[in-house]
């Protein structure tokens, strides 16, 4: 069964975009968003190794904070 792409990967998609675009706050606001995301399903009880769009959510927060720090996008 293929999983469809949701709103994390569009999150990173998005930033990615905008990245390429120049306009480093809207990148920065949607790593944001995805890492909110994450972090209200593991308050509401999902554990880190639970998947989210066929991928573990702490891989999905390493995603986010790696481009984040790769780009040079941390406040």
């Amino acid at each position: 069964m293929k999983v469809e792409r949701q709103i994390l990967h569009n999150c990173l998609d998005k930033a990615k975009s905008f990245y390429k675009l120049g306009d480093k706050d809207k990148a920065r606001d949607h790593c944001d968003l995805g890492i909110g995301f994450c972090a209200s399903k593991k308050e509401h009880g999902m554990d880190g190794e639970d998947l989210i769009e066929g991928v573990r959510i702490n891989l999905w927060l390493e995603r986010f904070w790696m481009f984040l720090e790769n780009k040079n996008l941390l406040l």
